[in-house]
């Protein structure tokens, strides 16, 4: 009698054992980025050849000194076919990493997903970065010191991100990014390029949230809402009194990208509204980017796991190094 329902019990053990696996992998990653948020927890070890949890840091740039909440401009449609592979690559190397969508997803997702109640779509762009900075300064404005903000298309170097963070005050308000300007304008604000990804500091956080739901300092209805949302950040920070600063290394190099790597490398290719927008003069060609890059823009879903290899694990060889795979307490010729 059993035997003649197999068939059919057979495919419905097997998709339900899938479900469950499924949601224990979830599960596991969502504890994985939770557990994220305590400085003792560790980070992923790239440099000796294969990844691993380790419980201390070599590097002085940690969690503890330069504590960092990432937040990603996503959407429901996008976190799977974007958002998604930030949480296998640089987004667990946050402190915090937050995905602020405008509607819930309909299934498990691996990552900590905010959803805010607002306008879908370019428009609602500015009101999600409102929405966003405010409900971080409700309920983590006391936890982190730096606040980052990426698009989903960005990808992060955050390792770089500290070394940049390390020795600026985060009492004193401050704000970094690929600086811009409105060419022609009768109000002459600079602000970050949303797209190169920006950070502010807790103090500037405070600060923005001071002007915020003020409309003549930080205008929200009417034509505010045909703005872009960096556009806007900038102003009403500027309205605050936080004023933008450069984030170029001491040879003029950028460290955020607004384009895509091979117009900066290129050079020849970079549309006229960059050079006009642009509010700082720095060189493109082979010299155009800082050796501690920070950002990447316009990265599709597979270059991200191309720049994870290429900032994490690929390494150049040298006299001064050991040329060797570390892989449980024995040593391995690479």
């Amino acid at each position: 009698m059993a035997a003649k329902y197999l068939p059919i019990i057979l495919p419905v053990i097997s998709l339900f054992a899938g479900f469950i696996i499924r949601c224990l992998i979830t599960v596991h990653l969502e504890h994985y980025t939770e557990e994220k948020t305590n400085a003792n927890f560790g980070k992923l070890n790239v440099e000796n050849g294969r990844q691993s949890i380790i419980s201390e840091r070599s590097s002085d740039y940690s969690f503890t000194n330069v504590s960092i909440l990432c937040w990603v401009m996503t959407s429901r449609e996008n976190l799977f076919s974007k958002a998604i592979h930030i949480t296998q690559t640089w987004g667990p190397r946050c402190n915090l990493t937050l995905y602020i969508t405008d509607e819930p997803p309909k299934r498990p997702f691996p990552g900590r997903v905010i959803s805010l109640p607002v306008e879908t779509g370019r428009k609602g762009l500015w009101g999600k970065t409102r929405a966003a900075f405010a409900f971080i300064f409700e309920h983590y404005r006391e936890r982190f010191d730096w606040f980052l903000k990426a698009d989903d298309d960005t990808y992060v170097i955050v390792d770089n991100v500290r070394y940049f963070l390390a020795t600026k005050d985060t009492n004193e308000p401050s704000y970094f990014g690929n600086m811009f300007h409105i060419p022609k304008s009768e109000i002459k604000f600079d602000y970050m390029s949303g797209g190169a990804g920006y950070v502010i500091n807790k103090e500037a956080l405070r600060m923005f949230m001071s002007v915020m739901y003020t409309e003549s300092l930080c205008p929200f209805h009417g034509v505010a809402m045909e703005y872009p949302e960096d556009v806007m950040v900038g102003y009403c920070l500027k309205k605050a009194g936080v004023t933008a600063q450069s984030s170029l290394d001491s040879m003029g190099r950028a460290r955020f990208l607004p384009l895509r790597f091979i117009d900066h490398i290129n050079g020849v290719t970079v549309a006229d509204w960059f050079r006009l927008f642009s509010r700082e003069a720095y060189s493109l060609g082979v010299s155009c980017c800082s050796d501690y890059l920070v950002t990447f823009h316009y990265v599709k879903p597979l270059q991200m796991y191309a720049l994870e290899y290429m900032t994490q694990r690929l390494r150049v060889a040298s006299r001064s190094k050991e040329h060797v795979y570390h892989i449980d307490g024995q040593k391995f010729m690479i």
